[in-house]
């Protein structure tokens, strides 16, 4: 059988996302729409051809020696098969998929650190625009927008860590020394005007426990979709049948 592209592979795979939903958002970004030359994927279709499954390794800035390992699967069994295809064993990864499918990788991938993020998306009916003189606006080198203010050698900053074509998560980071000034809710409301702009829906990922940044989000008017995703550092621990097979 004929190995599929990575293009033929993406058109397949898309019947398994909802691409006009921000629960599959960021699946969907790395599975359809990052850079071909840092995606490796591996897919599993039924007998009539549909998806049930896949896994993916991408090459990105997060950490240049880790990829990041995105999935969607059913089962367990398709979802290590397809880490086999494509993970090697004993390297460290960064697992970024929906919560749901992490009980699908136990036998295959040792998981620690791991941080659970709430998907916010901003509420348009709440989301009321407001200007800061402070504010510089400015165009990253890939296209996307940055709202930064700096001042006295102290910097509040929002960008894009991604984009599709419907929607964009972005990002806020603000000195330690002058936190609680409100530079971070007005560089986020900026950069938040930019990307609706665009005609995307801005996304924002955050730890339900840090309060700090869930208030600047919901002040903004991002609400909770009550999707959960989930950022850890895995090792691959190779395929849980093969391992038996061998001890």
């Amino acid at each position: 059988m004929t190995a599929l592209s990575l293009r033929e592979q993406r058109s397949r795979l898309s019947a398994l996302l909802d691409v006009t939903n921000p629960v599959d958002a960021p699946t969907a970004y790395y599975a359809l729409d990052h850079d071909p030359k840092r995606s490796t994927l591996a897919l599993r279709t039924d007998a009539s051809g549909a998806p049930i499954g896949f896994v993916g390794r991408f090459q990105t800035g997060i950490d240049l020696f880790r990829p990041l390992v995105v999935m969607k699967c059913r089962q367990a069994e398709v979802a290590a098969d397809l880490m086999a295809e494509v993970l090697t064993v004993g390297r460290q990864y960064l697992f970024f998929s929906n919560l749901n499918q992490l009980p699908l990788v136990g036998g295959s991938l040792q998981i620690s650190s791991e941080r659970i993020l709430s998907i916010y998306a901003l509420d348009l009916a709440r989301f009321k625009p407001e200007i800061n003189v402070l504010v510089r606006l400015k165009t990253a080198p890939n296209g996307t927008p940055i709202a930064e203010i700096s001042n006295s050698g102290y910097r509040a900053v929002a960008g894009v860590n991604w984009q599709s074509s419907g929607f964009a998560e972005i990002y806020v980071y603000v000195d330690p020394e002058v936190r609680g000034r409100g530079w971070g809710r007005s560089v986020a409301m900026a950069c938040t005007a930019q990307v609706r702009a665009s005609g995307r829906v801005p996304l924002y990922l955050v730890e339900p426990s840090n309060h700090e940044s869930v208030k600047l989000a919901e002040s903004i008017g991002y609400r909770d979709t009550g999707a959960r995703q989930i950022f850890a550092e895995a090792v691959y621990l190779g395929h849980p049948a093969h391992r038996l097979m061998s001890s």
